[in-house]
């Protein structure tokens, strides 16, 4: 069997064995793997707390491995439920080998965190039908009449003797114990998913999408579980990274199968759609027709933001220790550690979810940025109609900046178009929303404007009446353009108040956005 690198720095092989399930009890591998990460996580406090170099951040790291010890038990009491295990895995004794009891030893600084992590155990764990085994060394536990059969079960010699094979250095313990509890946890994540998977195989909605959202409670925790890293002293981290070389987390096939169930978990989305003759932005549009399949894309969608935050601080680790510009124990850049997380797991829901925000801001256009209005004390634009005095500019002018207003827009040209305003000019489109202000406000309203439609446009413009001494005009106008190929038709009548000097001082449109979104929507349902 091709062993890879990371498998025998982990002794991944020996901790698979420790989850190895001996009945159908569906709390038995959640108890297993976390137990197991458990009593690697008190060895590893107990080894910390012994740590004699000057240099290590103690109480720090101290506190992290609590912290996760605190979250950990929080997990395990949302995953298990409260049915007793069956009698033959029942016992009526506590462990007598646990490697919590090492803790109990250490300093007051050490014991005020034990107290800690007792209440959090009896918090989350308080109200089940069976012990786990190690409440005799935690105050305040109620006694149960089933408890679980601890000490052969989890093996917390076997566990010391995994622990103890990795010496090489004072950061060695650490480095492989975090990879080892990301292993177990990742098994429960696995586990979930495939439990989700079997779930949809028989149109349960409402249970997968638990199960995701129980794996997506894991994976954060697993974010910042491995930023414990941080603690490390470099100069004791490196020679064991050289000594390890091609060992890398990067290896997990955990990893690598929860990113393909991920996948997999969207075919159930896929037949629905079929099957119902609809299409996502139907289901984004109206999601009470489609409740428990919303619920499935948000928790999917969910689990992809945990997956890509995972990865995502998995980078900035890698940054803060090697540097972008170093090459990975892989032999890829660091830096190329960005695609794992910016790529989009489900680019279906990518696509609709862009496709929905072009089609409600046109949809609410005529109200865009009205919250934000009531809110301020002062009317940012003067009113198209309001007293702006005698203002006189001549009608060849205002022709000329129509014309080239006009044309910057068919071309798509920011720079040409903004120069035909006043530094404080603004455009409300439509009117009645939130007016765009400013240089750095016209060039959001354009940049918007050709990132929906980037491809030719045709404009019409008829009726076009100059006031020139009062330095208006207005025109008709009718746009035919495309978006995503998308043929979108639409016209209205625009308002323009120039400045004494040509400027552009307000420009106000009039249209229904609406029946933009009416156009696009339509044609985005066929897909």
């Amino acid at each position: 069997m091709d062993t890879k690198p990371y498998e025998l720095y982990i002794s991944l092989e020996e901790l698979e064995n420790l989850w190895k399930c001996e009945t159908n009890w569906q709390n038995e591998l959640f108890l297993r793997a976390t137990l197991v990460a458990f009593e690697l996580s008190f060895l590893l406090i107990h080894d910390t707390a012994q740590d004699i170099r000057s240099t290590v951040r103690k109480e720090e790291r101290i506190r992290r491995l609590f912290c996760g010890c605190n979250q950990q038990i929080q997990l395990l009491g949302e995953l298990l439920d409260n049915t007793a295990p069956v009698i033959k895995t029942v016992s009526d004794q506590q462990s007598t080998k646990t490697n919590f009891s090492k803790l109990l030893v250490l300093d007051e600084n050490i014991s005020k965190k034990f107290k800690q992590w007792s209440i959090f155990y009896k918090t989350f764990l308080e109200d089940m039908k069976f012990n786990v085994g190690i409440e005799s060394y935690i105050n305040q536990v109620p006694p149960q009449n089933i408890t679980i059969p601890y000490d052969e079960w989890i093996k917390p010699e076997t566990i010391s003797t995994i622990f103890n094979k990795r010496n090489f250095n004072a950061e060695d313990k650490l480095f492989v114990v975090v990879h080892q509890v990301t292993e177990c946890w990742l098994c429960m994540t696995l586990n979930l998913l495939k439990i989700s998977q079997c779930a949809m195989q028989e149109n349960n909605w409402q249970t997968a999408t638990d199960k995701i959202s129980q794996a997506c409670s894991i994976l954060n925790y697993l974010a910042q579980h491995i930023l414990i890293l941080e603690t490390m002293v470099l100069a004791d981290y490196h020679p064991l990274r050289v000594n390890l070389r091609d060992a890398s987390g990067a290896q997990s096939k955990q990893t690598l199968d929860i990113v393909n169930i991920a996948k997999a978990l969207f075919l159930p989305i896929t037949e629905y759609l079929k099957l119902h003759n609809c299409s996502l932005i139907d289901i984004y549009d109206h999601p009470n027709k489609h409740v428990h399949v919303y619920q499935y894309i948000e928790v999917l969608s969910c689990l992809e933001t945990r997956l890509t935050n995972f990865f995502f601080c998995h980078y900035k680790l890698a940054t803060q220790i090697l540097g972008t510009e170093s090459l990975g124990s892989l032999g890829f850049e660091v830096q190329n550690l960005i695609k794992r997380f910016v790529q989009p797991i489900y680019l279906d829901l990518d696509k609709v979810r862009y496709q929905y925000v072009v089609v409600t801001n046109f949809k609410y256009g005529q109200e865009a940025g009205n919250i934000i209005s009531s809110l301020e004390n002062t009317d940012l634009v003067q009113t198209i109609n309001g007293d702006n005095g005698e203002i006189e500019v001549g009608e060849h002018i205002i022709e000329d900046t129509i014309s080239n207003y006009m044309e910057s827009i068919r071309e798509h040209d920011l720079e040409r178009w903004l120069s035909l305003f006043e530094s404080d000019g603004s455009i409300q489109d439509p009117s009645g929303s939130r007016p765009f202000k400013g240089i750095s406000g016209l060039k959001v309203y354009f940049r918007g404007f050709i990132k929906v439609f980037p491809t030719d446009i045709q404009i019409k413009i008829k009726n076009i009446v100059i006031v020139s001494n009062e330095g208006k005009a207005k025109f008709n106008w009718e746009i035919h353009t495309t978006h995503k190929e998308i043929p979108v038709n639409f016209s209205g009548l625009d308002k323009i108040q120039f400045s004494p000097n040509g400027k552009i001082k307000n420009i106000h449109v009039f249209y229904d956005p609406s029946v933009i979104s009416q156009q696009l929507l339509a044609t985005f349902r066929k897909y």
